[in-house]
């Protein structure tokens, strides 16, 4: 198969064995608790020793703690290491490169983030290549076979890189078996176009981002037509409960919702049950901690904190790129042991920390109802005490209907808060494609 090819003579060139990978994730997903340990610190050990002998940063901060690298002897030791952020890493982003970092076959890879603000990185290409062994084991739980079966991707940014079909692109897209569909400037058009091609090409699957995949359903729901296929994964955004419904409703399957952090190397995803996160936890030790840095309880609300086991050029260890998760103690029903978070529940810039004391998830102001009288919105917090929601309405918002809006908002925001809705011709989209509903200026 031209996939399984590919991956073949560009591991032989990058030092990494796909078939090795795919065989490793195919049993792991169900070790035992003491197995995934085991097997995390066997990966952890040497790459904390490598962080002291060959990263600056990581030696000041050892010898500063008075620590060694042997004194972490289980996963919960980590905490010991204080948590790093990208605003830590930023300026002085040379010391966190390993002074070998050569040798490991690097790639530069820069990430927008949550934000936009560009996020300079280096990841091993084994790295690379155990994240490509875990999507296809995530494919392969909605039924997708990677390379055999044809697969529509609705995205930009970092799944389709630089929005173009070049030469580069094109072969990637031959090989695996990709139809792309770039997101930037779509209309109606293009998505009418999209539709055809699908349906004559025959292709059973789709990825992308929510919001993308979203508004190509809503398209053909205008249209009252729907698009058969049998799985949708989405990816890079949050994916609303209002998205989900009507994405099954025009697309006749079930959606799998994944989480992916590039910069930290962690991943969650759905299976075929749709009741929480899979944690893959071969490529990264993942934790949902308190404001403390301490590992939250099953059912509370942690920041995500990731230590790539695989990234040896630029290790990140105890690394946290803004994401919010509600840890989970479930046991799933589709018998894989993989640890589990309940979900996803949004990024540091989500959050509201507002004059009168509230913490406010934006994403838990209750907008669904907003989709039936609005094309798009954005919630934004400007300061402190003032928010505002943008609003590309889809036919007449009349000034009564604005202010009840103002007030939903106002309820939720508290005493002290100034509200106001605006209508606005149009809420720009980053160059990465991903589209972020609610938005701090403040945090």
């Amino acid at each position: 198969m031209k996939s399984e090819l590919f991956f073949y003579l560009f591991g032989l060139v990058k030092g990494f064995n796909m078939s090795a990978n795919k065989r490793l994730v195919k049993e792991s997903q169900y070790w035992s608790a003491e197995q995934i340990e085991k097997y995390q610190m066997d990966m952890l050990a040497p790459l904390l020793q490598h962080a002291y002998n060959h990263v600056p940063f990581y030696r000041r901060r050892f010898d500063s703690l008075k620590i060694k690298p042997i004194d972490i002897r289980k996963t919960s030791d980590l905490n010991q290491l204080p948590i790093i952020r990208k605003k830590d890493i930023m300026p002085i982003s040379e010391e966190f490169l390993a002074d070998n970092y050569i040798s490991f076959k690097s790639m530069k890879t820069v990430t927008g983030g949550t934000t936009g603000t560009p996020f300079p990185h280096y990841t091993d290409y084994k790295a690379w290549a155990m994240g490509w062994g875990l999507a296809m084991r995530t494919f392969e739980w909605g039924g997708y076979r990677y390379g055999k079966d044809r697969l529509a991707v609705m995205a930009g940014g970092s799944l389709l890189p630089n929005n173009n079909q070049g030469l580069k692109n094109r072969i990637k897209s031959y090989i695996n078996n990709y139809y792309t569909m770039p997101i930037t400037h779509m209309n109606a058009t293009m998505m009418d176009g999209y539709f055809s091609k699908i349906k004559k090409q025959k292709i059973r699957f789709l990825r992308g981002y929510p919001s993308a995949i979203y508004t190509f359903a809503e398209h053909l729901s205008q249209r009252q037509q729907t698009l058969p296929f049998d799985a949708v994964f989405t990816t890079a955004e949050m994916l609303y409960p209002h998205q989900r419904s009507l994405m099954k409703k025009v697309f006749l399957c079930d959606i799998y919702d994944t989480y992916g952090c590039r910069d930290g190397m962690g991943m969650a995803v759905e299976c075929e049950m749709h009741k929480g996160m899979h944690i893959c936890p071969e490529m990264s030790i993942m934790h949902i901690v308190d404001e403390s840095g301490k590992e939250v309880n099953a059912g509370e609300t942690g920041e995500v904190v990731l230590t790539s086991l695989y990234d040896y050029g630029m290790p990140l260890i105890r690394y946290a790129p803004g994401d919010q998760a509600i840890k989970s103690d479930r046991k799933c029903g589709c018998g894989r042991s993989l640890p589990m978070i309940e979900k996803i529940i949004g990024r540091s810039s989500d959050i509201f920390k507002l004059i009168n004391g509230r913490v406010l998830n934006g994403l838990s102001i209750p907008l669904e109802e907003l989709i039936i009288e609005v094309d798009k919105f954005q919630i934004v917090q400007e300061a402190l005490d003032r928010v505002e929601i943008l609003l590309i309405p889809r036919g007449e918002l009349t000034q009564e209907r604005l202010q009840s809006i103002e007030e939903m908002l106002a309820f939720h925001c508290g005493e002290g808060v100034k509200v106001k809705a605006k209508i606005v011709d149009s809420i720009e989209v980053p160059s990465s494609g991903k589209f972020n509903y609610v938005i701090s200026k403040v945090n």
